[in-house]
């Protein structure tokens, strides 16, 4: 009998088996579960009766499994597809409507807007159907370190050269990093001048411009080659509330144009940084316009495109998913060399005293980013813990779980975390239960849907 073979017989055979997959199919079949031990306990305030008692003990192996959470699709597949979906509902009901949010929003003017990063020194281009970069005689044909500034290769999107420096000696890692590690504090400004330039436009004060409009946003942040982030955002005209329409003089060409004014008012000074941080020249806006099918940016295929980065952050061969605990795993982690250098930058950054606030080591395994992948402005639409609670609800009430509602109970919760992760023949079971659910949930998708455009 082999190990695998064994594993499985010993979890198949255990007398709390039936339990135990009845827990990890109402957590999704979390690959990576949280194992706790303790008690709930709901008593009557006035009588001092005890309402009702969970405990661990009740639990199959005597401990309470809950699902781990992570939503990174490198650490657990299950719980990223269902951030994956919270962050889907979150979107679109921002844009369609639903969860708290009036249908009327689709009526208001709505962008999608892709903000990219500066340039810091040329690097290797993804193409198929030219040369990555041919010579420019004008520009002159080698840098200032001798090496050529041309290469007439085709590169893949995967290809390890693509992304890093044409000249390692002129890339500016560095700015690199910093703008990442700043790209937080570069959106704050951004908001703050787009009501700055609607002022402007209307001759009124910034005040008065926020009392009469507001702009709604969810974004998430990608990485691209370079290891430099960059954020899709969807942004939206309101009046004072998601309820009430934006005034009549609040277009969407002026939205369009009053991203496109703020942005560039966006620059930041960094001690010990020549360059001043700004958004890259490259800035798509694209409208959404309400009821479009087929090619057009529709309001579903916005919110696929958005959800699908919350989970998939990472970008094979540029950035890893947990911490660097020291310089010395630097080498000889998966990476680039180009995303070393990135990495041992952060390092080295994070020795001067002017960068301590931004915790570069901590965050070296963003390249120095440390916000987080997805966010909105509060009004834009639902929140994840009321999508969270109201899954929750659901999964009480259908197995009828829930207890008379009652105003004079104390709930007194008490628990210890005791160990995360499955044995290799419990992860096995989880593995086949997640593939299970998703294949239900993909039926079941295809069949309410059709076919609908994956993004923009």
């Amino acid at each position: 009998m082999t190990f695998t073979d064994r594993e499985i017989l010993t979890t198949a055979t255990h007398p709390d088996f039936r339990a135990w997959l009845a827990r990890i199919r109402h957590i999704g079949g979390c690959q990576h579960p949280v194992h706790l031990v303790g008690h709930t306990l709901t008593v009557d305030a006035t009588t001092g009766r005890l309402v009702d008692a969970f405990t661990s003990a009740e639990q199959p192996h005597g401990r309470l499994t809950i699902a781990c959470g992570n939503r990174r699709q490198s650490r657990c597949e299950p719980c990223a597809r269902l951030h994956q979906g919270d962050t889907y509902q979150l979107v679109v009901s921002g844009l369609a409507g639903g969860k708290s949010v009036p249908d009327t929003v689709r009526t208001h003017p709505r962008v999608f807007v892709t903000f990219t990063a500066p340039s810091f020194g040329p690097v290797h281009r993804h193409t198929t159907d030219k040369p990555c970069r041919p010579p420019r005689p004008r520009r002159g044909l080698v840098c200032t370190h001798g090496r050529p500034l041309w290469c007439l290769d085709r590169h893949a999107t995967d290809d390890p050269p693509t992304g890093s420096p044409i000249c390692g000696d002129c890339y500016d890692y560095p700015a690199a990093v910093l703008w990442n590690a700043h790209t937080r504090e570069l959106w704050q400004r951004l908001h703050r001048n787009l009501y700055e330039a609607i002022a402007s436009s209307r001759s009124i004060s910034r005040t008065a411009a926020r009392k009469t409009v507001r702009i709604a946003y969810a974004k998430v942040t990608e990485y691209q080659r370079r290891g430099s982030v960059h954020f899709h955002a969807v942004m939206r005209f309101d009046g004072p509330t998601p309820a009430t329409p934006p005034p009549a003089w609040a277009t969407l060409p002026l939205l369009i144009q009053t991203i496109r004014t703020a942005t560039r008012r966006v620059h930041l000074a960094v001690p010990g940084l020549d360059a001043i941080l700004r958004f890259g020249a490259q800035l798509d806006v694209r409208p959404i316009l309400p009821g479009h099918q087929g090619d057009d940016l529709t309001e579903r295929a916005v919110a696929s495109y958005i959800a699908k980065y919350v989970t998939k952050p990472d970008v094979a061969g540029i950035t890893v998913d947990r911490p660097i605990r020291d310089a010395i795993t630097i080498s000889v982690l998966p990476l680039t060399e180009h995303a070393r250098t990135l990495i041992r930058t952060c390092w080295s950054l994070g020795r001067r005293q002017e960068y301590k606030a931004l915790n570069l080591r901590r965050w070296a395994h963003q390249l120095g980013y440390r916000g987080h992948i997805a966010s909105k402005s509060r009004a834009y639409s639902t929140t994840y813990t009321a999508l969270r609670a109201a899954r929750e609800e659901h999964r009480r009430d259908q197995a009828e779980e829930r207890l008379p509602d009652s105003p004079n109970t104390i709930t007194d919760k008490q628990w210890t975390y005791t160990g995360n992760g499955h044995t290799p023949g419990q992860a096995m079971f989880a593995d086949a239960i997640a593939d299970d659910l998703q294949s239900a949930r993909e039926a079941a998708h295809d069949a309410r849907m059709g076919g609908e455009p994956d993004g923009p």
